[in-house]
């Protein structure tokens, strides 16, 4: 499997997979997800990075992230690889589609090939299997950094979201805005985004004196699929809902889906808010209100970090510090 394959399996010029994979030059973001979910599929890895592995010093990282298909992630990677090329770092993407058992594949892999160190958003923070891993990892030299989802309890190093924070400012600001019966489809009790998320929902609405309903509290996974179906189930209700709170833009996509079905029209027929924007939805001028952050400076933070506990690995052969990062989020509504 070489560049030119990759370019042949996704129908792109070679010169455009070229930039995707080394980050050089635009490729617009569905392309370069295309092109990632190709190189995932065949674990095609680039000469480069292939050569410093035969040498048994290798100047790569491994970067587990689990929904290409998710515009944040493709985001953060852009992030990721700015920040790598610049210290002549080179990254081996392995996306496991929130499979645990991908996840612990590909940790794998990061040990076979001897990976400088590895960037991961686990699937799950209750998983023991990925957890002894990645501690056995920082025991034997190899950094980790954690993006987006935490493993409560240990000390591993790791770039977040102040999730807790922009879900509350969301939900107030709907509160603001006159509604009431504010209904939230959640993401996954076992990931730090999904607790935050919904913790920052009821807060808002205790904060109001507004009782939590139970039944506008239902159980998404950050998945399209199962948001048509948690929409339907709200809408469903005897009192549904005068607005939606969804736990992130792949949880948008399906309640939107579900709402055109019925005609019903966001900011008119019902509000929506969503944590992260959805960047087609931006280019064809249909605005909805949403939870943003800066997912390229993530990226690169969780890069920034990795290396720099690479070199402080290197020089000193003690405890290094763990470090935490939270970055803000913003609500924007016009």
């Amino acid at each position: 499997m070489n560049i030119q394959d990759i370019a042949r399996l996704t129908g792109f010029s070679v010169a455009t997979v070229s930039r995707a994979i080394n980050n050089k030059g635009y490729v617009k973001e569905e392309t370069r997800a295309q092109i990632f979910e190709m190189v995932e599929k065949h674990r095609y890895v680039p000469n480069a990075v292939a050569r410093s592995l035969s040498k048994n010093e290798s100047l790569s990282v491994g970067v587990i992230i689990p929904d290409i298909e998710n515009e944040f992630f493709p985001k953060v990677m852009r992030g990721m690889f700015e920040a790598a090329e610049r210290k002549g770092y080179h990254i081996l993407y392995l996306g496991t589609n929130e499979s645990i058992e991908r996840e612990h594949s590909f940790l794998n892999i990061v040990e076979e090939q001897r990976l400088s160190g590895v960037i991961i958003t686990p699937v799950s923070e209750e998983d023991p299997v990925t957890r002894e891993r990645l501690l056995r990892f920082k025991e034997m030299g190899i950094p980790v950094v954690l993006v987006d989802r935490d493993l409560p309890g240990e000390a591993i190093d790791g770039v977040f979201s102040d999730n807790l924070g922009g879900a509350y400012d969301g939900v107030s600001w709907l509160i603001g805005k006159g509604y009431r019966k504010i209904a939230m489809i959640t993401g996954p009790r076992t990931s730090k985004p999904g607790k935050e998320r919904t913790r920052g929902y009821l807060n808002a609405l205790g904060q109001a004196g507004i009782e939590a309903r139970p039944e506008y509290v239902v159980q998404g996974d950050f998945r399209q699929g199962r948001a048509y179906e948690c929409t339907k189930e709200l809408l469903g209700l005897p009192d549904p809902p005068d607005a939606i709170f969804t736990a992130n833009n792949m949880t948008t996509l399906g309640c939107l889906r579900y709402l055109t079905e019925r005609g019903l029209r966001p900011g008119s027929d019902i509000e929506v808010l969503s944590f992260d924007p959805i960047d087609a939805l931006n280019a064809i001028g249909y605005k909805l209100p949403y939870i943003g952050r800066d997912a390229g400076a993530i990226g690169e933070a969780a890069m920034k970090l990795l290396i720099r506990k690479l070199k402080k690995n290197r020089s000193t052969r003690g405890k290094v510090a763990t470090e935490k990062m939270v970055l803000p989020c913003r609500l924007v509504t016009d």
